[in-house]
């Protein structure tokens, strides 16, 4: 499968420590809860240490108090291939976490792009990679103009814009790269909408992994291994994982602190 679809291998992976001011990252207005953060900060060493045990090379950015958002690095950067492209988030406190993104990525001998618009969002919450082609969230955080510059940076892949309606923030909230040619997709009022613009816009054809919990579709396919949310965040979706993703190893990762403020497991590293 992995072939067929020219998924690639990843070797290294970039995180960011947790910022001080974490509980003043952006959530929706519903999100309340405030977070732990001793409890944070060992989730989130448990979740670096998997990169690890996986064999991933893992740069740590150290935290800066002036980012809450600053361990979220999915926002700030998208990898294919040998070109990361420095994103523009669409909140203007988040565009701090982008230089010395830039920078990393230079100094780890990637191709690097910066979305220079003053008028362009684009964050990569909103884009999966399935190695054949690219689905793009067109959300209140990534706009077309931010869309264009993500095709433009990436040509040898078709791009495709998939609507997602507030109050869901990004495409990767509701639907995943769960494996190869699996598309991890919330059953909810998100998810099927969005899975018929999947089947709409590309020429080949994917598996939905229907997710029962909002949130729960939000995975890692990292080299054969899928890291999905606990038992005891998740039952119901863990449950699924454990039965129709079998063939692969399944590593259960907590992000109940994160998930305060709107976040799971995909934020919390750029793999490549």
């Amino acid at each position: 499968m992995a072939d067929v679809w020219n998924f690639p291998e990843f070797t290294r992976a970039v995180v960011r420590e947790v910022s001080d001011n974490v509980n003043n990252a952006t959530r929706s207005p519903i999100s309340t809860e405030d977070i732990d953060l001793d409890k944070c900060r060992a989730e989130w060493e448990l979740y670096v240490q998997t990169l690890r045990d996986l064999g991933l090379d893992v740069t740590v950015i150290p935290q800066d108090p002036s980012l809450p958002d600053c361990m979220f690095v999915e926002d700030s950067c998208i990898v294919v291939g040998d070109t990361a492209l420095i994103t523009r988030p669409a909140c203007g406190p988040r565009q701090g976490e982008t230089a010395i993104m830039e920078e990393i990525m230079a100094n780890l001998g990637l191709k690097v792009k910066v979305v220079e618009s003053d008028t362009a969002t684009l964050e990569g919450g909103d884009v999966i990679f399935t190695g054949k082609e690219i689905f793009c969230g067109d959300s209140v955080l990534s706009n077309e103009e931010g869309f264009a510059i993500l095709q433009e940076t990436f040509p040898d892949y078709p791009c495709h814009s998939i609507f997602v309606e507030y109050p869901e923030f990004h495409l990767k909230g509701y639907m995943a790269l769960a494996a190869p040619g699996v598309i991890a997709t919330c059953d909810n009022e998100w998810g099927h909408p969005g899975w018929k613009d999947i089947c709409d816009a590309s020429n080949y054809t994917y598996k939905p992994l229907w997710i029962p919990d909002d949130f729960g579709n939000n995975c890692m396919f990292i080299n054969g291994n899928i890291i999905h949310t606990t038992d005891d965040q998740k039952p119901d979706t863990y449950a699924v994982f454990k039965k129709q993703m079998a063939d692969y190893n399944l590593i259960a990762m907590p992000t109940e602190e994160v998930s305060k403020v709107d976040a799971a497991l995909t934020c919390q590293s750029i793999l490549f």
